[in-house]
């Protein structure tokens, strides 16, 4: 009989479901959930409160590192803005270039100083020269922009040094005029050791509204590597005051603090060491939510053991008593466990209790059976023994008749009577619940036949190949019938093959869907074939019946062939008669 497993219960994902600890899990995770939740929130409110008051510290050192940068940069605006409402005053091209070298000359951090036209053509400078810019690039874009802007160059043609070009527009009468740009060398900037030293600035980088780097506390031609690599400086430009922490260009963990110095004009970059007390601060080392999380799993794992104390370990080892009594009958000696709860004690009690029973009805149906078996097995043999009587006064009675005909009829009905008999004989030995080993009654049913019938003056070969078959008598019997009755025939109409030989080969095979195949076949001749009088086939027929199978016959110039095949059954307790 085969068992099914309780609804909900097969496969080790649903009882992991259906477990106790997870239920208590899952419940207690659930009644936590909101004092877990406040907790997160309430933490990562201090814990952005903090992180804003750390990122105001950040953008207040690095505006401070810059600051340098923005007076010169203020500065040189400031001079444009002065020189542009004076324009007007200085139209002589001669005293324009004059007043405007003697203003360079009286601000040691100004390097050049001209006016830029509309024509690009600029004539008055503190140079003295003439130079016309209305071809560069970008041009006429600036002077359409008509706006301030702030731009390097690496290579100034006059000083030949990188400088900052600071730009001013200028108007007459409200007209726009042009530019005013004031030139602001590199090295008039103070260098990284006269700054004022912060810890954990790794470079402080100047940049305008289009990403050009204009300042740098390090070395300029290299800044670029210290700029952020998963974003272009123009796109920093638009986001005001931030901090964010990522890769540099050269591949090293940095944090990045961005400050607006000069309106939307002139940028702060700040790069900081990842290691520095003020970057650990903004980054947070520990996230808002570890600590509730912490005290969750803390209060969970509490309250689990306390489960397993009390509940799940009594009610497991409780479970491997009643597996271990459902497959040994064993019962501990012993209480399972000390100091359980009352409720888990008269479980255990009634456990034990109902387990006894169980032995007691378990003992008396043992004994039944075994009376049973024992009433059973002694009827077989005595159907055996009252079978070989009957076949030793059938012997007797065939020896005493004088017509060959009635010796022929006896003999045939003495071999199906031991047939029988030789079937309850193996039932009476069987230890294998009232079932035949069809395969070895098989082969000895053919051997017998094959000995009586055999004629001493010529030899019959015999091949019998079977499979160890176990039946029921309701199949074992019309089986062994029909192997008698089939043996007695090639027997009777047993004639030499082409080659002159006298065979008999008989086959019990069956497969995994437990389909039977019988196969008798032996020699013989066309007058042989011709000599049935059809009551063995009329018998073969019935036995097949009884089986629930089908049979076959095929009739060659020199042999015989049946073939039967039916299906292996259970035990059917109204079976048919024999």
């Amino acid at each position: 009989m085969n068992s099914k497993p309780a609804h909900g219960t097969s496969g080790p994902v649903n009882r992991f479901f259906g477990s106790l600890r997870f239920r208590v899990l899952a419940m207690l995770s659930l009644a936590l959930l909101p004092i877990g939740l406040i907790a997160v929130i309430q933490t990562k409110q201090v814990a952005d409160g903090q992180r804003e008051n750390s990122e105001l510290v950040l953008f207040t050192r690095t505006e401070t590192a810059s600051f340098e940068e923005r007076i010169v940069i203020e500065q040189a605006r400031g001079a444009a803005r002065l020189l542009g409402t004076l324009q007007s005053e200085l139209a002589n091209g001669a005293e324009c270039e004059e007043y405007l070298r003697a203003f360079v000359s009286a601000n040691a951090r100004f390097s050049f100083i001209g006016v830029l036209p509309k024509s690009g053509k600029m004539e008055c400078n503190s140079a003295g020269e003439t130079f016309d810019f209305s071809g560069f690039e970008g041009f006429d874009e600036q002077m359409a922009a008509e706006v301030a802007t702030v731009m390097v160059n690496q290579e100034a043609p006059l000083s030949g040094t990188s400088v900052l070009v600071i730009s001013e527009p200028f108007y007459e009468l409200g007209v726009f005029q042009g530019l005013i740009s004031v030139s602001v060398p590199h090295n008039a900037l103070l260098g990284q050791d006269e700054r004022q030293q912060l810890p954990g600035l790794a470079n402080v980088i100047t940049f305008n509204a289009q990403g050009d780097i204009l300042t740098s506390s390090g070395d300029l031609d290299r800044a670029e590597l210290d700029t952020p690599a998963s974003a272009p400086l123009s796109e920093l430009a638009t986001r005001g005051a931030f901090s964010f922490s990522g890769r540099d260009r050269s591949g090293q963990e940095r944090i990045f603090s961005v400050v607006p110095i000069i309106d939307d004009t002139v940028f702060t970059l700040g790069v900081w060491d990842t290691n520095s007390e003020v970057a650990q601060r903004v980054l947070g080392q520990i996230p808002p939510w570890i600590f509730p999380a912490l005290m969750w799993g803390a209060s969970l794992i509490v309250a689990l053991f306390a489960v397993h104390r009390l509940v799940i370990r009594h009610v497991k080892r409780l479970s491997e008593t009643m597996k271990d009594f459902a497959k040994d009958r064993a019962l501990p000696k012993s209480q399972l466990a000390t100091s359980p709860s009352v409720e888990l004690a008269d479980m255990e009690n009634e456990f034990f209790a109902m387990a006894e029973t169980i032995l007691k009805d378990e003992a008396q149906l043992e004994d039944t059976v075994r009376d049973k078996n024992v009433l059973i097995k002694e009827v077989h043999h005595r159907v055996k023994n009252n079978l070989q009587l009957i076949s030793s006064i059938m012997n007797m009675q065939r020896r005493r008749a004088a017509s060959p005909e009635t010796k022929q009829v006896l003999a045939r009905l003495q071999d199906r009577v031991l047939s029988l008999a030789t079937i309850h004989r193996d039932l009476y030995q069987s230890q294998s619940g009232g079932r035949v080993d069809a395969g070895r009654l098989v082969h000895e049913i053919v051997e017998k036949s094959v000995e009586i019938g055999e004629d001493a003056d010529a030899e019959v070969i015999r091949k019998v190949e079977v499979d160890p078959i176990l039946l029921y008598p309701d199949q074992a019997v019309p089986l062994s019938l029909l192997i008698a009755e089939a043996s007695t025939n090639a027997m009777k109409y047993l004639g030499p093959d082409a080659k002159g030989e006298q065979w008999v080969d008989v086959s019990l095979k069956v497969n995994e869907s437990q389909f039977c195949t019988v196969t008798f076949s032996n020699s013989a001749t066309g007058d042989t074939l011709s000599e049935s009088t059809g009551l063995g086939a009329q018998l073969i027929n019935a036995f097949t019946l009884q089986l629930g199978g089908q049979v076959e016959t095929e009739k060659l110039a020199d042999r015989y062939c049946m073939t039967l095949t039916f299906q292996i059954e259970e035990f059917i307790e109204d079976g048919g008669d024999y």
